[in-house]
Order: structure tokens, then C-alpha cells, then sequence
């Protein structure tokens, strides 16, 4: 058992030396032709750290070849392979525009707008990959309506624009919770323009108006008389929209606050 372990070891251990050598000799070699080979073996064997250097160096040697348009494909997956997706993505969208009547240039477009939602982050973060993201996928589908990753990017919108939303609906709420109500309310207000079909847009329209009358109350006292109209209006805004609404108990006794404080002060003066 013992001396079959050695055996296995010693095969391991020389095979990786043997392959090892070998990418040395490939790397080293001035054989363009073969490393050409070697780097489409590499990848299709999915070792892309080994193909990816290969590929770069042959960019130049064969500029301006019917060869290139093979190499920069598989450079652009490879660094897609890698996690490079920034980096892919670029390389992507430049095969398609470059070679915009190769077969592999609506594939590569696609792939274009792939790398930019495979880093498009969290809804809680900064949404620009996101909107980069959704910029690609309609320049994918304006220039290629009848692709078969039209399914696909379709989905990837969809995904992006409720991320979207739901972003929206997160820095509203996030001002709320740091007690900025002007802003809130303004938040509010744009995330229910932007998404008008958004499932919380209800909700978002009951915090506008809670934020607009915490507003009023935190307001000098000249200002107020005007915001607690603009909470009275946001009011019949809302009961108006949603008449049946879980939170109208809440409205009702922000609209009769609002009311009672306005009475107040117009009796004040």
C-alpha cells in the first residue's frame, strides 16, 4: 500500500513538472503559431490564468490578422473566466463594435452587458455597475431584437430595475431614519414617479406624508403654516389613492394633527 502511495506521488509530482515545463517552454517560445495553439488548448482545457498571458501577447503579433478576431474572443472570455469583468466587459463591447459582422459579435455584446450585472451590487450600495448595466442590455437589444439572449437580457433588466427600486426605496426610508424629512419626503416622492407600479409605492406615499408632517413640526414657526398644508394635501393625496389602505388610521391622525397645530397657530396670530 505504502510503496503503491510512492508510486502515485512520483507520477503526480512528475506530470506537474512535465506540465510546468511545458508552459515554461510555450511562454518562452518565438513560435507564435504555437502558442496560438497552446493558448486555445489552455482555454478550452479552462485553464485560463495559463491562456489569458498567452493570448495578450499574440494580441500584438498578429494585429491586423484573420487570426485576431479568434484571439480577442477568447482574451475577452478569459479574463471573464478569471473575474476580471470590468476588464471583460470592455473587451466584450469592443469585438462587437469592431467586428460588428462576425457571427461571435452578438454573443460578445451580450457578454458586454453579462459582466456589468455580475457586479452589480447589492441594493444597498452605489448603482452604477447597475445602471451600466441596464444602458448595455438595451443597446444589446436595440441592435439585436431577434437574438436569442434576448430572453436573457429581458431578465437581467428586469432584476437591475427592481434592484433599482428597490434602492430607491431604501435611501428615502434611510433619510427618513436620519431625521432629514424634507429630503425624505422628496425621496418619496421621486421613488414613486420613477417606479409608479413598485409594490411599496403605497407605502412609499404614506411615508412622504409622514415625513412632509414631521417636517411642519420640526420647522420654524414661519414656515410652518405652509407645511402643514402641504401635509393636508399629501393627505387627500393619499386617502384619495388608497382609500382602503392598512395605514389610514395613522393618516387620519396625522391629517387631524396637522389641522388641530394649523388651527393653533393661525389662533396664535
Amino acid at each position: 500500500m505504502l510503496r503503491q502511495f510512492l508510486l502515485l506521488t512520483i507520477l503526480f509530482s512528475t506530470v506537474s513538472i512535465t506540465s510546468c515545463s511545458e508552459y515554461a517552454m510555450v511562454v518562452k517560445s518565438d513560435d507564435y503559431y504555437l502558442k496560438f495553439a497552446k493558448a486555445k488548448e489552455y482555454y478550452l482545457d479552462k485553464k485560463y490564468y495559463q491562456a489569458l498571458p498567452l493570448f495578450e501577447e499574440l494580441i500584438s503579433f498578429f494585429k491586423g490578422t484573420n487570426l485576431m478576431q479568434d484571439i480577442l474572443y477568447y482574451y475577452s472570455y478569459c479574463h471573464y473566466q478569471t473575474g476580471e469583468y470590468l476588464v471583460a466587459a470592455y473587451h466584450f463591447k469592443n469585438y462587437a463594435s469592431t467586428y460588428p459582422s462576425d457571427p461571435r459579435a452578438e454573443e460578445c455584446l451580450f457578454m458586454s452587458a453579462k459582466c456589468y450585472f455580475d457586479v452589480s451590487p447589492s441594493y444597498m450600495l452605489e448603482q452604477s455597475y447597475t445602471e451600466q448595466c441596464m444602458e448595455s442590455i438595451q443597446l444589446f437589444v436595440n441592435t439585436y431584437p431577434d437574438s436569442k439572449f434576448v430572453a436573457d437580457a429581458n431578465k437581467m433588466f428586469d432584476a437591475c430595475r427592481q434592484k433599482m427600486e428597490e434602492k430607491a426605496f431604501y435611501s428615502a426610508d434611510l433619510y427618513f431614519r436620519m431625521e432629514k424629512y424634507n429630503a425624505a419626503a422628496v425621496a418619496f416622492d421621486n421613488m414613486q414617479r420613477d417606479y409608479p407600479e413598485s409594490k411599496d409605492a403605497e407605502l412609499a406615499m404614506f411615508m412622504q406624508l409622514k415625513s412632509d408632517y414631521l417636517y411642519a413640526v420640526k420647522s420654524i414657526p414661519g414656515k410652518q403654516p405652509e407645511r402643514y398644508r402641504t401635509t393636508i394635501t399629501a393627505y387627500q393625496t393619499f386617502t384619495s389613492r388608497y382609500s382602503n389602505s392598512k395605514y389610514l388610521d395613522e393618516a387620519k391622525t396625522i391629517y387631524e394633527a396637522s389641522l388641530k397645530n394649523l388651527s393653533k397657530i393661525k389662533t396664535n396670530d
